[in-house]
Order: structure tokens, then C-alpha cells, then sequence
């Protein structure tokens, strides 16, 4: 496709457009991770009763905000809880059930990632993070050809 400029305005319309395309892409970049990383930290996040898990809230970019944004959070109201369960690495994370019948205990910590734990969060994002720019240029030259054709 060839864009032939013939004034400014049409010039400025077309870098309008140019942009709302690439930010479109961006939008929809972190779309996909922020739904990563939530289904990642629900396999992850620890599970005694439920609350915690159940507690998750996932907000999306808006359409066309120069600023995409997206959130995954657990506590609600019960935030304080939800941040330590995150931070304390030596406690021992019940997993979801069957597997822990109530009172059980456990055979000891375990590692950021390596089942309900801390770092419930955190170690999905860390994995998110060395793949961004590669989801984000994907995503933002698949917008770019749609708008080609």
C-alpha cells in the first residue's frame, strides 16, 4: 500500500490514524499478557479456603487509551492477607484440594513457580517480561497490516 500526501491535513490525518493503529496494538499486547498473566497466578496463588483465589480482579486496557493499561490484583478487602501470602517465602502454602484436607501439614515451603505459593504474582510477570517487547511488536505490526489492507 502507498500513501500519496498531498497537504498537511491530509498528512495530519494519516499520522492520527498511523497512531491509533499502533496504540490499538500496544492495547491488545498487553490484553494478552494481562490474561496470562492472571491464568497463570490462579495455578499458582494459594488455595487454604478459597478466598484468596477467588478474590482475583482482572481490568483490561480501554479501547484507544493512549495509555494501556492492565491490572491483575487478589485481596479485595482482604488485601493485607493477599500480600503476605505473596512476600512470605518460608511459609508453607497449602495446595488447592484434594490435596489439602484441613490441618494438614506440610512437607515445607515452596519455590516462586513451582506450585501454590508466594510470588504468586510476581513470578508470572517476571516470565511476561522477557517476552513484552516481542508480544508488543507482534501485535503492533499485525495492526499495522490490517490497516494495509
Amino acid at each position: 500500500m502507498t500513501i500519496v500526501i498531498q497537504n498537511m491535513g491530509q498528512l495530519r490525518r494519516e499520522l492520527r490514524k498511523s497512531n491509533l493503529v499502533v496504540i490499538e496494538g500496544a492495547r491488545q499486547a498487553i490484553t494478552e499478557i494481562t490474561t496470562g498473566v492472571a491464568r497463570q497466578s490462579t495455578e499458582l496463588v494459594p488455595f487454604d479456603t478459597g478466598n484468596l483465589a477467588r478474590s482475583i480482579v482482572i481490568k483490561y486496557p480501554k479501547t484507544l487509551s493512549d495509555n494501556p493499561v492492565g491490572e491483575v490484583a487478589y485481596g479485595g478487602t482482604g488485601a493485607p492477607y493477599a500480600v503476605v501470602q505473596h512476600e512470605k517465602e518460608k511459609w508453607w502454602h497449602p495446595p488447592k484440594p484434594p490435596g489439602n484436607s484441613r490441618g494438614r501439614v506440610g512437607a515445607g515451603p515452596v519455590a516462586p513457580g513451582s506450585g501454590r505459593g508466594p510470588k504468586y504474582l510476581e513470578y508470572p510477570l517476571k516470565r511476561y517480561k522477557r517476552v513484552f517487547n516481542k508480544i508488543l511488536i507482534k501485535k503492533i505490526n499485525k495492526a499495522i497490516s490490517r490497516m494495509a489492507t
